[in-house]
């Protein structure tokens, strides 16, 4: 039997079943992306529930956009009951399958793991996760200081910032803020 980081290791979540939607077997499908093209010709999908550890693969009849969510009928699933069995599931699709982007755009998962560093060389931690705000998105990048505790900067992920970035690689460049790491006290 595979474990579940094998199963997972090309993969990428891109959405979550949140519930039904009406007597039919059909489901409502979160997206945890903002790339349309993604959920074109979505077929094959490798499903996970967090909560009860079950994995299953299962193939899309058909997906339709539905405001903010999108609405999918799995193959085989005909009645209500039999759909419930899908809620909380995440899907998560082959790498492979997603849209080509150009060289300025990148998939947040593409970001995870990589080491920052100063201009000056200076390691500053490593992305551990992503925050998307309303002006910008910020990096959490966390640094461990010993075996016990670690320490973790917001960084804001803006262009002007990024001085080195490059898919392939390991390691990001960014600009030390000035104001950033300042340890005189504002008094206003």
């Amino acid at each position: 039997m595979k474990r579940l980081d094998d199963l997972l290791k090309d993969r990428v979540a891109i959405g979550k079943i949140s519930n039904t939607h009406g007597l039919n077997g059909e489901l409502k499908l979160f997206p945890f992306t903002n790339e349309k093209k993604v959920f074109n010709n979505l077929i094959d999908v490798l499903l996970y529930n967090p909560k009860t550890k079950r994995f299953l693969y299962a193939k899309f009849d058909s997906i339709r956009k539905a405001n903010k969510i999108y609405i999918v009928k799995i193959y085989g699933v005909e009645n209500i009951s039999s759909a419930q069995r899908y809620k909380d599931f995440v899907v998560y699709v082959s790498k492979d399958v997603l849209p080509e982007l150009d060289n300025s755009e990148f998939y947040y998962f593409q970001l995870l793991e990589k080491k920052v560093f100063y201009e000056d060389g200076t390691y500053i931690g490593k992305i551990v996760d992503i925050l998307e705000t309303g002006s910008n998105d910020v990096l959490i990048i966390e640094k461990e200081i010993d075996r016990f505790n670690k320490s973790e900067i917001l960084y804001p992920l803006i262009k002007e910032n990024i001085i080195k970035f490059n898919k392939e690689e390991e390691d990001i460049v960014v600009k030390r803020l000035e104001w950033y790491e300042d340890d005189t006290e504002d008094r206003d």
